[in-house]
């Protein structure tokens, strides 16, 4: 009998032997610790596993991954709405409660008897940029999960029948069959999952030393500790970055070819079970691997020596004597060609960077209010070699200037201002008047798309980046 979690474990596979390129035919050589149970079993050590997150959803609890820093992914059994994502060991005491500002369940999702579409989503209000990131497993990478690997489970599900659940732990298990869709992983007397580990990760170990994950945990036939059946994440990667608008594939393009940008490093590479610090700093000094190299050369093999190209698409010159405001998006259009990627986009408004920035493709600020004057917008590329390129200027007049102003630029005093914003890893806090903007999360000041960076008041413009699905060209951030 298969039964629904609804809460939750990670689970990891190891392996080893890969080539520093593409190869056939990886042998899975990498040596484990013995197994320990996560029914009955080890609690997790601070700050291990720190990208297996607790899911919590009016009242129900679901682990969850985090599988990009602003993307965790989990179980569509576990629902959808407004859950809140909870990093630490302990659920009762968590570390952070991160707010999430969109949820979805995989409409495709058919019960619980359909493992193979068991997917859901969050977007964090802000990005977890100070932990290292578990990604999905991708392209060839799909090779390192077979019958017989082992896998490193954890989640805050209960350790045995009928007992408690909220506390994170962890163990190691075989996988026992790897279907087009989906896996079987542990139980027949060996750690396996229990009601409580929903959603949480399957892992699997790169020769690198880095983790990623292969599974998302969706039912559990016989009584906790018996086979987890789980969900193939990478099926689940073209939904996830279409509703998302967050590429979470940073080594690959959509379509599995490796095509590594500068994101395509830094991942999780602890020991298995071991932590690093406290949660109270985000867990400092937790390894993290150099450039992947899994499936072809790393994102630096070759020196980046060209800067990138920018140009502003939207606005185009022009000239709106009747208007008193202009709104318009600024819409951009960087490239890095076969460098290493863009790694930020910034604007400048008549000489003046402004304090907010965007660093995911397609680069766009929305609803950007110009008031009467003379405005010259300038883009500002860099990319993650540290060379930077300017647009040509985009000069737009607004309402009717007097002669003899037409070739002052406005003060800073003329410009729009807004209350100074700051985010970080956690938290996010703002103060000042309200940004006019469909894009604005009102919840804690966050920010409906990109997050925002503090800059001085009286000299930002009304502008938010916004999240659109990205069109990976040839190395495109």
């Amino acid at each position: 009998m298969r039964l629904s979690l609804k809460l939750v474990l990670a689970v990891m596979a190891v392996c080893g032997g890969w080539a520093d390129v593409a190869r056939a035919d990886p042998a899975i050589t990498a040596s484990m610790p013995d197994p320990q149970p996560i029914f009955g079993g080890q609690p997790v050590a601070d700050c291990a596993w720190p990208t297996a997150v607790a899911v919590a959803n009016n009242g129900s609890l679901c682990t969850g991954t985090l599988v990009h820093p602003r993307v965790v992914m989990y179980a569509a059994h576990c629902g959808g709405g407004n859950p809140k994502i909870l990093f630490g060991e302990d659920i009762s005491t968590p570390f952070k409660t991160i707010k999430t500002e969109l949820c979805m369940t995989n409409p495709d999702y058919q019960g619980v008897s359909d493992q193979e579409h068991d997917w859901a989503f969050c977007r964090l209000a802000q990005p977890i940029t100070d932990i290292p990131i578990t990604p999905i497993v991708y392209g060839c990478e799909t090779e390192a999960v077979a019958k017989g690997a082992m896998a490193a489970i954890t989640g805050y599900g209960i350790q045995e029948q009928n007992g408690n659940s909220g506390i994170k732990d962890w163990g190691l298990t075989p996988i026992r069959q790897v279907y087009s869709m989906s896996a079987d992983v542990g139980g027949l007397g060996e750690p396996g999952i229990c009601p409580g580990d929903s959603g949480g990760p399957a892992f699997v170990r790169y020769p690198d030393g880095s983790w990623h994950v292969f599974g998302i945990a969706s039912t559990l036939t016989g009584n906790c500790g018996g086979i987890g059946t789980h969900s193939l994440a990478w099926h689940a990667v073209p939904w996830i970055e279409a509703e998302s608008g967050i590429d979470v594939t940073p080594c690959h393009d959509l379509d599995g070819t490796w095509n590594p940008t500068f994101r395509c490093t830094d991942f999780y590479a602890a020991e298995p079970g071991e932590g690093f610090g406290q949660y109270g700093n985000w867990c400092p000094g937790t390894p993290r691997n150099s450039s992947s190299k899994t499936c072809g050369a790393g994102f630096d093999a070759i020196p980046d020596d060209s800067p990138p190209t920018i140009q502003i698409v939207v606005p185009l010159d022009g000239v709106h004597p009747d208007l008193s405001t202009f709104e318009t998006p600024i819409e951009i259009d960087a490239q890095d060609g076969d460098g290493w990627g863009v790694k930020v986009v910034r604007i400048k408004i008549n000489g003046e960077e402004q304090m907010i920035v965007d660093d995911q493709f397609p680069y766009q600020f929305p609803a950007v209010k110009f008031p009467k004057g003379t405005w010259e917008i300038v883009a500002v590329a860099e990319d993650a070699a540290g060379l930077i390129t300017e647009s040509a200027p985009v000069v737009v007049q607004v309402g009717m200037v007097e002669p003899d102003d037409t070739g002052d630029l406005p003060t800073t005093g003329d410009l729009p201002t807004t209350g100074e914003a700051s985010s970080g890893a956690g938290e996010s806090t703002t103060s000042g008047p309200p940004v006019d903007t469909a894009d604005m999360n009102a919840e804690e000041g966050g920010c409906g798309c990109r997050s925002r960076q503090g800059a001085p008041a009286g000299w930002m413009l009304l502008l938010l980046p916004l999240v659109c699905r990205r069109r990976r060209d040839s190395r495109v951030a």
